[in-house]
């Protein structure tokens, strides 16, 4: 026996290294692919990469709070934003598995105040209602901009919606976060509890997700964990700013921050693993229901409903997106963005793999990062999201002027892989740089820039229109009638350039 003994542990401590050293290539890669991000600041967050349940990559990266120079950590709770939509897809399936409902039912037999019969419950959750999003509450918070809007407000809201249907129910696949208040109201009705409690005691409590909270819990206002959102106001600034201070965004951190259902639920990588891991083990939905949330939704027509939100081709389940190229597997997942922050979980329920990746400083790239993490675990290439060098190149004409910003601009051209040059992006930095900066020299930088514009995108009549706009409001008219009259040679019914001309002319004589 005790022979037998040894030779068991032998085989095991073998078999254990033998896995550890075939997953070690994986696990470098990853961290290759990852280090580079940050090497070019294109990832501020944690990522978090699992094969089978297990842990092979985890990593934090950056600041949960630049001001005090808080570096986020395994701990760090981040805003999932939509990816909240699966939460609310497991509570409605649960309550739909107890028989309280059945998805074709429509919405107006349980919520007799809802204006419009003909939506189900399905429509809602495979978001094919044609019912409008946050547009629903413009006018009222610009003549109420103190108010905290909830789910209370949504049913009242679209009673008052003056504006169709965008299309039939179940016609198109449009987004809609409206879908998912709802659907939180519907789980409130049958269930007899706030959505936020029902969640907390049938989700977030048998999953063993202690680090998970709503955003609006007034328990969570003095998280010490909580990673603070960050954007760069302004393509001329080096610095990030604390979304909460920017003006523009004020309508979503701040009136619509009392929503749920649709987003507002903060969590850690790790708490996003056990719910991964729930998933597959049936834990909170059977396994026949979760393979019904990830079946593509069926048109009135027939045809697959088409959910490409930049991520190739894909259509929407029940709460999930689903990815139509399955060479590699089965692949669902969520996205979820707000104002500075990004989030994405991506499952692929074949090989069962699991990419949970966030960002508090809002790059772009994360999403399609989300893709190249599964392309590493299935030794596929991965695509370099190359980023415009227009910011880089901003940094350097504020601080260097104009020469040094130009030999910048030539480095990174070569650079290729990396960055690209953006007509939109440098026209975005002149017309900001004239309306919005305040420090010396901005006209004249503001200048500098639409007018490198040109030369780089001569074909292209906006970079006239623009540098017309520029030159009119520092007082060089002569120019400005010049550069309109060649955007409106590029293009003739450009309308606005024609009332800009007009106004022009006739100032000029």
């Amino acid at each position: 026996m005790k022979t037998h003994f040894h030779i068991l542990v032998i085989l095991i401590l073998v078999t254990l290294a033998g896995t550890k050293a075939a997953s070690q290539p994986t696990t470098l890669r990853l961290d290759s692919f990852f280090q580079s991000l940050h090497q070019y600041k294109e990832i501020n967050g944690n990522v978090l990469v699992a094969e089978n349940g297990n842990v092979i990559y985890k990593r934090s990266f950056g600041f949960a709070d630049f001001e005090n120079k808080c570096l986020n950590t395994d701990n760090t709770r981040f805003a999932l934003a939509s990816v909240s939509k699966t939460f609310t897809s497991v509570a409605v399936l649960q309550l739909r598995d107890k028989k309280k409902f059945n998805l074709d039912d429509p919405l107006v037999k349980y919520l007799p105040d809802f204006p419009y019969p003909a939506i189900t419950i399905r429509n809602l959750l495979s978001h094919t209602s044609g019912l409008p999003d946050y547009q629903l509450y413009e006018e009222q918070i610009n003549n109420n901009q103190g108010k905290i809007f909830t789910n209370k407000d949504v049913l009242p809201s679209l009673k008052m919606w003056k504006h169709q249907l965008e299309f039939k129910p179940g016609e198109k696949w449009q987004y809609s976060n409206t879908n998912f208040c709802l659907l939180a109201l519907l789980v409130e009705k049958v269930s007899g509890i706030s959505f936020t409690q029902y969640v907390k005691k049938y989700i977030f409590k048998p999953v063993g997700m202690t680090e998970t909270c709503f955003q609006n819990d007034p328990a969570q206002l003095e998280d010490e964990n909580k990673a603070h959102n960050y954007e760069y106001p302004f393509l001329f600034s080096d610095k990030q700013k604390d979304v909460d201070s920017i003006a523009k965004y004020r309508w979503r951190t701040y009136n619509a921050s009392g929503f749920v259902g649709q987003g507002n639920i903060m969590t850690t990588t790790g708490d996003m693993l056990k719910f991964d891991n729930a998933l597959y083990l049936g834990k909170i939905l059977k396994l026949s229901t979760l393979n019904e949330a990830f079946s593509p939704t069926r048109l009135t027509n027939g045809s697959i409903s088409n959910a490409a939100v930049g991520m190739g081709k894909a259509s929407y389940g029940l709460g999930w997106f689903i990815m139509a190229d399955t060479s590699a597997g089965k692949i669902v997942w969520h996205t979820g963005g707000q104002p500075g922050a990004l989030s994405i979980f991506m499952r692929n329920i074949t090989k069962k793999q699991t990419a949970i990746m966030f960002d508090n400083a809002f790059d772009r790239s994360l999403y399609g990062n989300g893709l190249n993490v599964l392309a590493i675990l299935n030794n596929k290439p991965v695509t370099i999201r190359k980023k415009s060098l227009t910011r880089e190149y901003s940094k350097v004409l504020t601080l260097s002027g104009a020469d040094a910003a130009f030999c910048k601009m030539q480095i990174l051209k070569i650079d290729s892989a990396h960055y690209y040059l953006s007509e939109d992006d440098m026209n975005e930095l002149g017309l900001q740089l004239l309306y919005a900066a305040t420090f010396a020299n901005h006209n004249s930088m503001s200048l500098e820039v639409l007018k490198l514009n040109i030369l780089l995108f001569p074909a292209s009549f906006n970079t006239y229109d623009s540098y017309g706009e520029a030159l009119a409001k520092t007082g060089k008219k002569q120019e400005a009638i010049f550069m309109y009259k060649r955007s409106l040679e590029l293009n003739p019914g450009n309308e606005g350039g024609k009332q800009a001309l007009k106004l022009l002319s006739g100032s000029s004589q």
